[in-house]
């Protein structure tokens, strides 16, 4: 319902030549609507990481979506619900783990994320101690891909063990 008042609202302007700069007319809305699409849908995966929710995390990602975590593997978009089961039975050796123990935290996007293409998030699991960084690229159908690294600790040297 938001997009459809804000898409009325941008043609509106435009009709009416409200809030236009000459020269600009039809690019202005096309970003906004553009940034107001995928700013929806890294929330939406922030919020399925957060939560451990593969599910929630798919439906925010595109066709074709690879998440490629070094200590754990390459995943797609339909196996990542496998990439929680190998993050939990790599790190079972420090004591039994719920799912919500598997949730990550992302915070950012850090001021040097140049663009949609490349955005840099401060990534940790805090109940497993695991810290690092994810890049992060949002293309106009969702979440295009994500690569990791992580910070030498403990955490990061169960997961290493695995390999």
């Amino acid at each position: 319902m938001r997009l459809a008042v804000l898409e009325h609202d941008m043609w509106t302007r435009r009709t009416r030549g409200e809030g236009i700069v000459p020269g600009a007319a039809t690019a202005v809305p096309s970003q906004e609507r553009i940034a107001f699409l995928w700013q929806r849908q890294i929330d939406q995966y922030l919020a399925g990481w957060a939560e451990a929710d593969p599910l929630k995390i798919i439906a925010a990602t595109a066709p074709g979506y690879r998440l490629d975590d070094p200590l754990v593997g390459l995943f797609t978009r339909w196996s990542l619900p496998q990439y929680f089961d190998e993050l939990q039975f790599r790190l079972a050796a420090s004591g039994p783990l719920v799912p919500r123990d598997l949730a990550f935290e992302l915070h950012g996007p850090m001021d040097d994320s140049s663009s949609r293409l490349s955005l840099k998030f401060w990534r940790e699991a805090p109940r497993l101690g695991l810290t690092g960084l994810a890049t992060i690229q949002v293309g106009e159908r969702g979440v295009i891909a994500e690569t990791t690294t992580y910070d030498l600790n403990l955490a990061s040297g169960l997961l290493r063990r695995g390999l």
